[in-house]
């Protein structure tokens, strides 16, 4: 029975991977207390354990894993729900998924077989109960992107219209549901189009609030239909190399977060955001500079004001775009005679080694990726625009 008088908090914050171990990172005792003082405790585990004795086929990127240790670092933290739906949840393979599930256990959600993946994990909490889906864009590998294959193991396809029915279904079950899409496009600070089209069709369906994950930088939120839509809350702490001392110079937000606190009382959802930093990659603090709160208010702003979006999104394209556009023209567009003696080689020496000429991992990335395929399109539709005018 549904008691409205309950108090249930709940503590969401965005992409966690520690490649060395987590011995040297220090929590400050204020991030501690503000998870610890929270019911239920939702992180991404955004990269699995790696499997022992892992035999699988070379790959062109790298399989990203993380060290036996962070499960117990993040339990110590007070985290007690671990998101799975990702990108590099199968890096290694179904065995690395495997093991990152049996030690997890049933905290464990989004990823599976085809009727775990698309199952809403619930918890109840003094009375209320509480839905949670996780979904993820058609990654390169391990999401059942492909409406007639649901045989093995993979996360839930964020555009799988089966995913409609499944909040609509949950939401007769369950008296709060928590949509979390792992999806957009990574290093920028706003949402395509579409993905704010598809956050708010969440909502539409039946979800409480949208807690979105993938771009490794915050990204603005709002309100819709009186519910929250965050679009990225970035990383809580991601560090995919070997040490410790390395800086992702290039991705000027890399190292801040967001972190939001739900709060269920009288029956009413509230929500409040707490910014936090990775400091050298062996700290977690909230902080509190004005900085930061400056620009969650500017990348906001993007969402209430059409114009500014529109001129935003035409640097994205402009800036980001432009390297997608180089994808396609290599591949489909003419070539000086030069170009086309090197494609000619490399297309026999390919063949005697027998390699699939058109096994081209960029490409396929780029088109089975919803969101860049998007930005693609995007960006050649403002490029004709500027022509005609």
């Amino acid at each position: 029975m549904f008691d409205k008088n309950s108090i249930v908090k709940i503590f969401f914050c965005g992409d966690f991977c520690s490649k060395p171990s987590t011995a040297p990172i220090k929590v400050s005792d204020e991030l501690k207390e503000l998870i610890q003082s929270c019911d239920i405790k939702v992180v991404n585990f955004e990269v699995p354990l790696k499997p022992e004795d892992a035999n699988l086929p070379p790959q062109e990127r790298e399989r990203f894993f993380q060290n036996d240790d962070t499960p117990n670092f993040l339990r110590g933290l007070g985290f007690n729900l671990f998101q799975l739906a990702n990108n590099h949840a199968y890096d290694w393979g179904d065995e690395g998924y495997k093991k990152t599930k049996a030690i997890l256990g049933d905290d464990a959600f989004g990823a599976g077989t085809y009727e775990e993946a698309y199952k809403v994990k619930v918890v109840e909490v003094n009375g209320v109960k509480i839905g949670f889906l996780a979904v993820c864009f058609a990654a390169y590998t391990g999401v059942f992107n492909d409406v007639m294959n649901h045989e093995g193991l993979g996360c839930a396809y964020i555009n799988d219209l089966k995913v409609n029915h499944v909040i609509a279904n949950a939401k007769k079950d369950v008296n709060y549901l928590f949509v979390l899409p792992h999806d957009g496009i990574e290093y920028i600070d706003i949402p395509m189009p579409e993905t704010i089209a598809r956050y708010r069709d969440f909502i539409d369906w039946g979800a409480d609030a949208v807690i979105g994950t993938h771009p490794h930088c915050p990204q603005g939120w709002e309100e819709y239909k009186s519910k929250p839509i965050f679009y990225s809350l970035g990383n809580f702490l991601f560090n995919s190399k070997e040490g410790y001392d390395y800086r992702a110079w290039n991705r000027p937000h890399w190292y801040e977060g967001l972190c939001v606190l739900m709060t269920i009382k009288n029956g009413q959802l509230s929500w409040e955001v707490v910014n936090t930093r990775n400091v050298d990659n062996v700290g977690l603090v909230v902080d509190h500079e004005d900085a930061r709160n400056k620009h969650n208010e500017s990348i906001c702003r993007y969402l209430s004001d059409k114009d500014s979006y529109n001129n935003y999104l035409s640097k994205v394209c402009e800036d980001l775009g432009t390297k997608e556009l180089s994808i396609i023209d290599r591949t489909f567009h003419s070539h000086s005679l030069k170009q086309c003696t090197i494609i000619l080689l490399k297309g026999w020496w390919n063949k005697i080694q027998k390699k699939c000429i058109t096994n081209d991992y960029l490409l396929q990335r780029l088109l089975l990726h919803d969101q860049r395929r998007h930005l693609l399109m995007w960006t050649m539709k403002m490029n004709k625009n500027r022509k005609t005018k």
